[in-house]
């Protein structure tokens, strides 16, 4: 059972994910966050003495949630090969349609801040280290990877991102390339 202030802190987690994908991740500051939970900003500091911190919070928290998301879609692949490059397209599929918006921007402030690239560099390991044991050659499960990121830094850079239509046949046909 979790504790009142792991309880708490993850309301203020999912108070600035809902925030960001209501407005802007630009406009993301602790007043807005703690406007947005319901709570004095000082409740809030408690957790997340700065921005920063907050930031670090949350990208520790989206990519708990996207592994969860990802072990989902793998339970729930009954053909062994390919079941987690799978789960982890689905997984991003789900994400660019959802949460692309909080993902985009917490992509580009890890540019900025080296501590919470190191954070996401350590969710994406846990997750290759998983598509690399799935009986597919190493080169697709690179291709699918790198295709994954290239999709979100479309988004991010606002280079050429794929209409709906592009990304559903773009994903598709990662998907084949897992069976």
């Amino acid at each position: 059972m979790k504790s009142k202030s792991a309880i708490k802190r993850q309301h203020i987690l999912k108070s600035a994910t809902v925030f960001i994908l209501e407005n802007n991740f630009n406009k993301l500051t602790l007043d807005a966050v703690a406007k947005q939970a319901g709570i004095s900003k000082g409740g809030l500091l408690y957790h997340f003495p700065n921005k920063e911190a907050l930031l670090m919070g949350l990208t520790q928290y989206t990519f708990e949630e996207f592994t969860i998301l990802t072990e989902a879609h793998a339970k729930e692949d009954p053909v062994e090969k390919g079941k987690w490059s799978r789960a982890y397209i689905e997984a991003v599929k789900w994400d660019l349609e959802n949460n692309a918006a909080l993902n985009v921007g917490i992509m580009a402030a890890s540019t900025l801040d080296p501590k919470l690239s190191e954070s996401m560099s350590h969710g994406y390991q846990h997750i290759q280290s998983k598509m690399e044991k799935d009986s597919i050659d190493s080169e697709t499960v690179a291709i699918i990877r790198l295709a994954i990121d290239g999709l979100y830094y479309a988004e991010l850079f606002n280079i050429a991102p794929l209409d709906e239509k592009s990304r559903e046949k773009v994903i598709q046909q990662l998907i084949n390339m897992t069976k």
